[in-house]
């Protein structure tokens, strides 16, 4: 029924396990400029590449259910070409990239260690000999063709981040057998697993020396990787790419408001709107360490004075982002106060109750929403009275059998926010007519939204849709109901360390659940 996730902690399935299955992972756009930055050096130009596909929220998550088109292939040949041929270039520039550089195309021992520790990060694992020979043979070819070494160098790189072994995560898993013979995740590819995750980006050497030595097969020693990774600065980047896909926020680099109605609204606006959500997201996860869904009702931000002005806070005589409180009483606490998410989730020329409430009730509730019934007439603009209260066009709206249930979901909750309007900025009138913003969320009643994050931070289901959203990005795939046991189990250990988002990133880490393909079946199933 709406409301209800089959596959949700709570849920107890009826029907036949459903096991999860291994799958390739192309890179999300992201990862992939990550790590031709990491591997080629930062400076290096990187033009786009294939748009991501998004599926259950998140591009990791379409990232392992699709491959690369024929045009994409195009792309992807272009901006690496660009790219290595930018680095080949200059010697100075090469020498940073390989770790020998040979004097002579005939150097073909220089060639081989260079490639295949270029090789060994690229792919995430060693090169074969078929492959180390291949590469070699084509930096050599080129070379003496060409008469340059560093121009036999550049298409051997230029190939290696062509292939496959690069484009793609290949973690496949291979049968245990001091696990009785479950798919496990082997060290390499676990290493490949730990860097997508806590990175976004290809492993480090530490990660491939370990695994060299099968350093990754204990949950021991991927929890002490975790821990370390944790602790630089490509941790940062990466939880940033899953809180863009968690809210949204990418929704905002091509929002349209109408500037007739919204004057104030500006990119450089939006772009301070996201840097602030980022801010804030990032300081809980890394340096505050503190209960996450405190997030939801809570005083602390980050403004500039673009933003100080927009929140009608005190300006700074220097400018930029510095954490500042919001009074008591302020209607912006928690992160549904925020300009990037009241903003992300609301129309060009009005606020959208709806869409907002769906956002708060899929991605923090992860309740299920089905789409409208075929047929149904879904423009509100089009079937009601526009002057009249947003609140009373709904109710009318909700009165249609079809609509009843989905918006009788959404809409108490979205109603909550009516004090902002398209741009997050506060009002007290919709029409000349007072807003009424209170709601329900759940049987929870609230009068406004700072109200509503103080019920979405208590509410039963607001820990495990955390854990269950991170673990979605994390495996990239959606849960099935053979995760039950292991979404419970990171549910309650997340509640019972205080609900910090970096705790529960270890645990994750060394779960039977990342590093098996199949989770451990609970007592009693077949």
């Amino acid at each position: 029924m709406p409301g209800t996730d089959p596959s949700d902690p709570a849920h107890t399935s009826d029907g036949p396990l459903v096991q999860p299955t291994a799958h390739l992972h192309k890179l999300t756009a992201s990862a992939f400029a990550n790590s031709v930055h990491d591997l080629l050096g930062s400076d290096a130009p990187l033009s786009a590449v294939e748009q991501d596909s998004e599926s259950d929220g998140f591009y990791s998550v379409g990232a392992s259910m699709v491959s690369i088109s024929p045009a994409g292939v195009a792309q992807y040949e272009g901006a690496l070409g660009s790219a290595t041929d930018y680095v080949f270039a200059d010697a100075n520039k090469a020498a940073k990239v390989l770790s020998c550089i040979p004097q002579t195309t005939a150097d073909t021992a220089c060639a081989t260690k260079a490639l295949g520790a270029f090789g060994r990060r690229a792919f995430r694992r060693p090169l074969d000999d078929a492959e180390s020979a291949r590469f070699v043979g084509l930096a050599k070819s080129i070379g003496d063709e060409a008469g340059s070494v560093l121009v036999g160098l550049r298409y051997a790189v230029w190939a290696i981040l062509q292939s496959p072994s690069f484009l793609y995560r290949v973690e496949l898993g291979a049968p245990s057998a001091t696990d009785g013979g479950r798919l496990k995740y082997t060290s390499y590819e676990m290493s490949s697993r730990l860097a997508a995750t806590l990175w976004n980006t290809a492993p480090d050497d530490v990660l491939l020396d370990a695994a060299n030595n099968d350093g990754l097969a204990s949950a021991d020693t991927v929890r002490a990787q975790a821990v370390r990774m944790l602790k630089t600065t490509q941790a940062h980047q990466a939880m940033s790419a899953f809180f863009e896909d968690l809210y949204g926020t990418d929704r905002l680099q091509t929002v349209f408001k109408d500037a007739t109605i919204f004057p104030a609204w500006s990119t450089t606006l939006r772009d301070d709107m996201i840097e602030e959500l980022r801010q804030r997201l990032d300081d809980m996860v890394f340096s505050t360490k503190g209960d996450f869904l405190s997030l939801y009702d809570g005083k602390s931000t980050f403004v500039n004075n673009e933003l100080a002005r927009y929140y009608g806070l005190p300006e700074a005589a220097t400018d930029g982002f510095r954490p500042v409180q919001f009074p008591d009483g302020s209607p912006r606490l928690g992160l549904l106060g925020s300009g990037a998410l009241l903003s992300a989730y609301a129309l060009p020329q009005r606020t959208s109750p709806t869409q907002r409430g769906k956002f708060v009730a899929t991605m923090l509730l992860c309740k299920t929403v089905p789409p409208p019934p075929p047929g149904v007439n879904v423009n509100l603009d089009s079937t009601s009275d526009p002057n009249a209260p947003l609140r009373d066009r709904l109710t009318s709206h909700r009165q249609s059998a079809a609509c009843a249930a989905c918006h009788g979901l959404m809409d108490p909750i979205g109603l909550g926010l009516e004090n902002f309007d398209s741009v997050g900025m506060y009002r007290d009138t919709d029409h000349g007519h007072p807003i009424d913003a209170s709601g329900d969320l759940d049987g929870a009643k609230f009068q406004n939204a700072a109200e509503l994050g103080a019920r979405l931070h208590q509410h039963d289901q607001a820990g495990s849709c955390f854990v269950r959203k991170l673990y979605t990005n994390a495996q990239g795939r959606s849960p099935v109901n053979a995760d039950d046991a292991q979404l419970a189990g990171l549910a309650q250990q997340f509640a019972a360390a205080g609900n910090h988002a970096d705790a529960l990133l270890v645990d994750l880490m060394a779960s039977d659940a990342f590093r098996f393909v199949e989770p451990a079946q609970p007592a009693g199933n077949p």
